[in-house]
């Protein structure tokens, strides 16, 4: 009975359908910690970690990184009857997701592992039909009074190559690793942002705007991400009091792990 519920909740899940303009705001209340109105992350406190699925789209990695045909977003949801909080627990949940992915327990800087899970995504077209599906794998690691990070790998096929220029970019063992820091306005639904804030917005990718916290304030997302092996990591968090070299440092220790 359990497990029909938690299939019967995932499909239901799966069929509800956001506008690209839902979808941003969707990823933010994800990434700010699950508040019902969106606003600063607190503590832990995480939509994964409620076990709510979200349809997302995440304009800060680009709208035209997705792969697969003419697709122009993502649905995506995790599994959260895979979910675990041990480690070692990291070859069912491969076999779960069909991946081999190089994951550590914990890093050299103090984080370390907190739960994992499977994540099952499927790319869409602008009018919301389905594409292909994809299964990848969320881990997630945590510092004492730090927030948290996680570490996503998917098939790489998922996403075609979004990086530009202005992309900060180091080599690795022979893996090219970018490391993007985007400056985040949030602000209440009662708010508008001014035109000099809507046009950086327009012509700085590293600069994001979203409506519907409590309280209008800037939060700072950091990520790095890399392809090894034909899988995609991407190492992400928020308001990081850490330098672009401790992340590569990061990435570094993943890619080791292989």
């Amino acid at each position: 009975m359990k497990r029909e519920k938690i299939e019967n909740y995932i499909e239901s899940m799966e069929n509800i359908k956001f506008s690209d303009h839902e979808k941003e705001h969707m990823v933010r209340r994800i990434m700010n910690g699950g508040n019902a109105n969106g606003g600063r992350m607190k503590g832990k406190l995480d939509i994964r970690k409620l076990g709510i699925v979200v349809a997302a789209c995440m304009t800060i990695f680009s709208a035209t990184a997705f792969a697969a045909g003419e697709a122009a977003g993502i649905v995506s949801w995790n599994r959260i009857d895979t979910r675990t909080g041990n480690f070692e627990d990291l070859s069912r949940i491969e076999e779960k997701a069909d991946l081999d992915i190089a994951a550590i327990e914990s890093f050299s800087n103090g984080y370390k592992f907190d739960y994992m899970e499977v994540e099952e995504a499927k790319t869409q077209d602008e009018d919301g039909n389905d594409l292909r599906h994809f299964k990848g794998i969320d881990i997630t690691y945590e510092k004492e009074g730090c927030p948290w990070i996680s570490v996503n790998a998917d098939p790489a096929e998922m996403y075609d190559d979004p990086h530009e220029e202005d992309t900060a970019v180091r080599e690795i063992e022979g893996i090219t690793v970018y490391y993007n820091y985007t400056e985040c306005l949030n602000l209440p639904v009662d708010e508008e942002p001014s035109e000099e804030e809507l046009e950086r917005e327009e012509k700085d990718r590293h600069f994001s705007i979203s409506v519907g916290s409590d309280e209008r304030y800037t939060d700072y997302l950091s990520s790095i991400d890399f392809e090894m092996d034909g899988i995609s990591y991407v190492l992400i968090g928020f308001d990081l009091d850490m330098t672009q070299d401790e992340l590569f440092d990061m990435a570094k220790e993943i890619i080791l792990a292989r």
